[in-house]
């Protein structure tokens, strides 16, 4: 399947503005759901927070971000994305490195805590499932197939989750949620929230075993 045009400005497109970059007191939340930045201008959402062992982890779309890339939220440094798979899965692993700042927590989004990660249970085709996004919210549909391959301008993926849920730029990499149960994580899609829209996501699990880490379950 051919991705349309539009998924390239989902894909490539971020536009959001910073919160303050004010140091806290005590570590602030980070999770599914908190603004990452990898460059000046490019932004996205985190999918969702991992661990191994003592080590922390966010899990997101590729787009983010590239192995080595130091990745920001609000400023401040999070960590450091990890080598990609290969072939390419369309999601990335960073490691959380400042822990100074930050905490780690499986919560969705990590300062309103509106859904409480319990696991990582795949929903089955015609399920209700959600999205969060840094531009757009929570925004929820079904699940429409699985096992879809679409072609984007740096390869084909496979292996994805076709859902009638809305997105924008700036919502990539966000996580998609059934219940309180991760799903996976928005690699593109066309349309918009206005108007409707199609997004694809790779599923969670999939990172998780590749990598080797366990989804971090709330609060």
């Amino acid at each position: 399947m051919r991705l349309p045009r539009s998924l390239s400005c989902l894909v490539l497109a971020f536009g959001l503005a910073f919160p303050s970059t004010a140091h806290a007191s005590a570590p602030a939340p980070l999770g599914g759901g908190s603004v990452l930045q990898t460059g000046v201008s490019f932004r996205c959402t985190a999918g969702f927070a991992a661990v191994s062992g003592k080590t922390g982890y966010l899990i997101a779309s590729s787009a983010c971000g590239r192995p080595g890339d130091t990745v920001r939220s609000a400023g401040r440094v999070v960590g450091v994305v990890l080598g990609a798979q290969s072939p390419p899965t369309g999601a990335i692993v960073i490691r959380v490195t400042n822990t100074t700042d930050w905490r780690l927590v499986g919560s969705i989004p990590p300062t309103d805590s509106r859904v409480t990660i319990t696991g990582s249970v795949e929903a089955p085709v015609g399920a209700s499932v959600c999205r969060y996004g840094a531009t757009t919210g929570w925004h929820c549909g079904i699940i429409q197939a699985k096992n879809v391959s679409i072609t984007f301008p740096e390869g084909t993926l496979t292996g994805l989750t076709r859902t009638s849920v809305c997105a924008e730029p700036g919502d990539n990499g966000g996580p998609f949620v059934s219940g309180t149960q991760a799903q996976g994580v928005l690699v593109g899609g066309s349309g918009n929230c206005s108007s409707g829209g199609t997004t694809f996501f790779l599923p969670v699990n999939r990172v998780l075993s590749a990598y080797g880490l366990t989804i971090l379950t709330g609060p």
